[in-house]
This record gives C-alpha cells, structure tokens and sequence, in this order.
C-alpha cells in the first residue's frame, strides 16, 4: 500500500521539499504531502535541474512567486497517483512536464497563443515546483496536458531537459532557423551548446559560437558547432565576418544572460538578420544601450523568447529519445534534495554545466 491509497483518516504524510524561504534563503524541510483529488495526478519527481530563472529568483524573486515557496520548473518523474476522473495515464508512467498551464479562454488563447496566457501558471512559479519529493499535478494541469511520456532509453535526468530544450525549438522557430541558415549563438553553457546542437538538427549550414570563457569548453562535446570565437581574445563582429564572407548571420541567438552580448550581437547579424534575446537579464540591469540606426537601416529583427507548450515539450522529448539532440553530456552533476543549497551554489559557480537535483 502506498501514501496515496491509504487511510487517510490516519492523519497527514509529510514529504522533504527545497524551500525558498526567503530571498536568498534556501532550506530543505518537510511539508504536507500533495493531496489526491478527482482529476489530479502525482509524481515521484525524479529529476529537477536547476535553471538559471531559478538562481534569479533565489536572489531577485519575482512578482508570480510568493514566499515562502517550492521552486523547479524543469521536471521529470514518475506518476505515483491518478485521481478518479483520469485518462490517459497509469502507475509509473515516466513524464515530463510541461511548466506552464495556459487557462484556454482569455484572448490569447484563444487566439492559439497559449504562452501569452493572461491567466497563466507555472510550476515553480504559482504552482509548487520540483524541488521537492513529490509534485502535485492539478486536475486544469492533468486536461491541459503538461505531462508528456517518454521510454525507458530516456532517462529521468535527460527527460528534465525538455524544459529548456523544448524553449529553444520554440525560439529557434521564431527566428527562422532552417536549412541554409547561419547561426552564431553567445553564450557557450548548456543551453547554447543545446541552441548550437538544435541549429545543426535544423538546417543551419554554419554555426558560430561566442565565449568569452572557453576554458569552460575544455572536454565538452562542440557537436553541431562550426567555429569558436573567443570573444576575450578577438572581436566577435570581424570573426563573424569571417567566417560568412563579410555578410554576417542569418540568425544571432543570446543565450545568456548578459547586457553586453544583448547589445553586441546586434552587430553579428547581416542584412535581414534575426536577433533573439533568448536570456533574460537580471532585475538589477534589465537595460541596454543600442545604436537603433543598425535595426533601421539594416532591417535586422530582434524578438524575446520565453516558455513552451506542451506540443513543443513533446517534439523536444522526440528529439532527445531519437537522439536528434544529444543531452545526456549537458547535464554535468547531480545532487540529492538535501543538498540542494549545495546545488545552487555550484550552478551559480558556472564549474560545469546544468545542474540537476534528484529527490
């Protein structure tokens, strides 16, 4: 007998959970299990890697979330409970979930547009997140259909980088990434890698990655990569030039979080260019300097990115169990819950890679 079929009369389960107390205050202690209602569901949450949203929370907060609360929106586990009422889903189903559930019925649902949902939640956000033993599926979430499916090849780790994965196909779209395309991405962590190695899977014929660490880069899988510019060591404006016979690219992603690369890469774009600002930046310096004249008279397009459906959080899962885009070497090290301060405090060190934290 399980947690979630017994006598409840008993009295209340408690469950280990991170907890963001406070800004910058993080602590492990235990809550009140996640109850089971008609159309709900709930997970064993295996995996939780650690975005780097959540290190802005930590420090900054942010107006969807209300302290103290469970962060972690980038989750993968096992279903442990279906409330009575649900389809489609059975004991130790392995899913990946889909952080945001849109309300279907404001204007831009209904305009198909479900990540500009006016109406919005997300997990880590309004919604408990996955830092924390088990993650409770609400039954609007369960209809929605933020819980996708993946195999047995695909492991729980891997599955949580759907998440960030399936924002880069959603980005990459935006921007037109496509065949024939010449990508350069700033910003050479996790999710520029995965930004360089999604590009290749698309089309692009070059892609052209700027660091201006690549020390980082020592012993990292450069899959999908063209060049490498050290932007400390030359300027990125005349490398890219180079590498595109004066032109320029087609496509500039930023994929980090970085004033100067936002206001830079302006310049790494031809004629037509798309810009995409698919890092935020931090509360502290959310403005940048531009010289808009390069916008006007080169007619270069600059857009933000930001969140996925389930549709693409799907398509990412496809892509990483058919081993279209590589993952498993994205993810650098894993920590248990209980040292989830520990985690944080590494991911924000910028040592490895992606960060995951397994309950």
């Amino acid at each position: 007998m399980t947690k979630y079929n017994r006598d409840t009369t008993q009295g209340e389960d408690y469950m280990k959970a991170g907890i963001l107390e406070r800004l910058e205050c993080l602590t492990v202690r235990e809550v009140p299990d996640p109850r089971l209602e008609r159309g709900s569901i709930i997970l064993k949450v295996r995996a939780c890697s650690i975005c780097s949203t959540d290190l802005r929370i930590f420090h900054y907060g942010h107006p969807r979330v209300r302290l103290p609360h469970i962060l972690g929106h980038e989750i993968a586990g096992e279903v442990i409970a279906v409330g009575e009422g649900v389809k489609g889903y059975g004991l130790g189903d392995r899913v990946a979930v889909t952080p945001t559930v849109a309300c279907g019925e404001c204007f831009y649902c209904r305009k198909g547009q479900h990540v500009y949902c006016q109406r919005r939640k997300s997990f880590g956000y309004q919604l408990a997140g996955g830092y924390a033993e088990y993650l409770y599926i609400p039954p609007e979430a369960v209809a929605y259909g933020v819980l996708n499916r993946f195999p047995q090849t695909v492991s729980f780790v891997e599955a949580s980088l759907a998440e960030p994965l399936a924002c880069c196909l959603r980005a990459q779209r935006s921007a037109g990434v496509s065949a024939g395309t010449v990508v350069a991405i700033i910003g050479a962590g996790p999710i520029g890698l995965m930004h360089a190695r999604l590009a290749r899977a698309n089309g692009a014929t070059q892609v052209i990655l700027v660091e201006r660490d690549t020390a980082r880069l020592g012993g990292r899988d450069l899959e999908g990569v063209s060049s490498v510019v050290d932007s400390s060591r030359e300027d990125p404006q005349t490398a890219v030039a180079g590498y595109t016979e004066g032109r320029g690219a087609d496509v500039v992603i930023v994929a980090c979080s970085s004033p100067e690369a936002q206001t830079q890469s302006l310049h790494l774009a031809g004629n037509g260019g798309r810009v995409n600002f698919f890092g935020g930046l931090p509360p502290e310096k959310p403005l940048i300097t531009i010289d808009s004249n390069v916008i006007h008279y080169r007619e270069i397009s600059v857009q933000g990115a930001h969140g996925s459906t389930p549709k693409d959080n799907y398509e990412a899962l496809e892509m990483i169990a058919r081993g279209i885009v590589k993952v498993s070497d994205l993810i650098s090290h894993t920590f248990p819950l209980e040292s989830i301060v520990e985690a944080f405090r590494f991911a924000e060190s910028r040592e490895g890679m992606h960060v995951a934290v397994c309950p």
